[in-house]
C-alpha cells in the first residue's frame, strides 16, 4: 500500500503564492484522484475540437514517461506515443486521462523528494564528522573536499526534485483547471490487482468502433479514405497499448526481483556502516530508493494504460475493471 505524500516543504513558499492560494476555488486538501478526475467537466481542453487541440500540445510529464520505461529507452524520443491522438477519443476523455497523467507525476515526484532529501542525510553525516574531525587532525583537507564535492551533487538533486514538486504541482492544478492553487496533499490511489488478461487485439477494436460512440459519430461525418486512416490509427493505437502491458508485466516482475536484491544490500551496508567500517551505504540507499520509485513508475504507467484502453472501448478511465474471480477446479 501507498502511503500518503505530505509535502511539508510547501510552506515555505512565498507569501504571494500563499496570498493566490487562499484567494483561488477551494481545491480539496488531500486530494484524491476521483476528486482531481471531476474536474474535467468544463475544462477549456474539453471543449477544444480535435483539430484545434493538436494545435495546443499539453507539455510532457516529468516522469512518467511510459513508451521509454516499457522499452527502455531503446526505441527512438516520440513522447506523443503516451497518448492517444485526439481524433479517437472525446476531448472529455483526454482530459480525464490527462489529469491522471499529472496526478500519478506529482506522487513520483513526492517520492523523488523523499528520495532525495533522505540521500543528502546520508552524504552529510560523514562529512560534518569529517568537519570535526578535521579540527583534531585526524583528517585533511583534501578529505574535507572530497566528501564536501560528493554532498553538493546530491544537495542539487535534493534542489531539482523540489522544483519538480512545485512544477508537476502547477502541471496539475493547469489540468484540473485551477491553475492559481497548487494542490499540497495528494492521496495516492489505491490502484489494486491488474487483469491477467485481455482481449484479443481484434476484439477491443471491434468494441471501440462499436461502444465509442464519440468515435462513432466522427466516423459518420468521415469520407471513406479519412474512416480508412482512423481505422488503422485506432488498431495501431490499441496495438501497442497491448504490448506495452505485456512489456510491464516482466518489468514488474525485474523490479521485485531487483528491490529484493536491494533491500538486502542495503541491510548490510547499514550494518557496516553503524560499525564505523567503510560502507558504501549511500549508493546503496540510492540504489534502492531508485528500484522502489521504478516499481511505482511501472505500476503508475500500467494503469494509465489500461485507462486509454478503456476510454478507447467508450469505457469510463477511471477506476480500472477489477479482474475477474478466479473459479476453483474441481479435486
Amino acid at each position: 500500500m501507498m502511503r500518503r505524500v505530505n509535502t511539508g516543504w510547501w510552506g515555505m513558499l512565498s507569501p504571494l503564492i500563499l496570498f493566490t492560494s487562499v484567494q483561488a476555488a477551494d481545491v480539496p486538501d488531500p486530494l484524491s484522484l476521483d476528486q482531481a478526475l471531476n474536474y474535467a467537466e468544463g475544462h477549456p481542453r474539453s471543449q477544444l475540437a480535435p483539430e484545434i487541440a493538436l494545435r495546443h500540445p499539453a507539455p510532457q510529464p516529468l516522469y512518467l514517461d511510459c513508451h521509454s520505461l516499457a522499452y527502455n529507452s531503446n526505441t527512438g524520443v516520440d513522447n506523443q506515443r503516451d497518448r492517444l491522438l485526439p481524433n479517437l477519443i472525446a476531448p472529455l476523455e483526454k482530459q480525464r486521462l490527462d489529469i491522471m497523467e499529472r496526478f500519478f507525476d506529482v506522487v513520483l515526484a513526492d517520492s523523488s523528494a523523499v528520495r532525495d532529501n533522505e540521500n543528502m542525510a546520508v552524504y552529510y553525516i560523514p562529512l560534518d564528522r569529517t568537519r570535526t574531525r578535521l579540527e583534531l587532525k585526524e583528517f585533511s583537507e583534501l578529505d574535507v573536499a572530497e566528501l564536501d564535492a560528493e554532498y553538493q551533487v546530491v544537495r542539487q538533486q535534493g534542489a531539482a526534485s523540489a522544483a519538480a514538486q512545485r512544477l508537476t504541482r502547477s502541471l496539475l492544478a493547469q489540468a484540473i483547471n485551477n491553475p492559481q492553487k497548487l494542490p499540497n496533499e495528494l492521496n495516492p490511489p489505491e490502484i489494486g490487482t491488474f487483469p491477467t488478461e485481455l482481449p484479443p487485439l481484434n476484439e477491443l477494436v471491434e468494441t471501440s468502433l462499436k461502444n465509442n460512440k464519440w468515435l462513432d459519430d466522427r466516423r459518420d461525418d468521415m469520407t471513406a479514405d479519412e474512416r480508412a486512416v482512423t481505422d488503422m490509427e485506432l488498431h495501431q493505437h490499441i496495438l501497442e497499448l497491448l504490448l506495452r502491458l505485456d512489456v510491464f508485466k516482466v518489468a514488474e516482475e525485474r523490479s521485485q526481483a531487483e528491490i529484493l536484491w536491494r533491500d538486502y544490500y542495503l541491510e548490510r551496508s547499514r550494518t557496516l556502516y553503524e560499525q564505523e567500517v567503510k560502507s558504501d551505504i549511500g549508493d546503496a540507499m540510492t540504489q534502492q530508493s531508485k528500484a522502489r520509485l521504478q516499481q511505482q513508475q511501472i505500476q503508475f504507467c500500467r494503469a494509465l494504460t489500461l485507462a486509454q484502453l478503456n476510454a478507447l472501448q467508450g469505457n469510463p478511465v477511471w477506476p480500472l475493471p477489477k479482474p475477474a474471480p478466479t473459479e476453483d477446479k474441481p479435486a
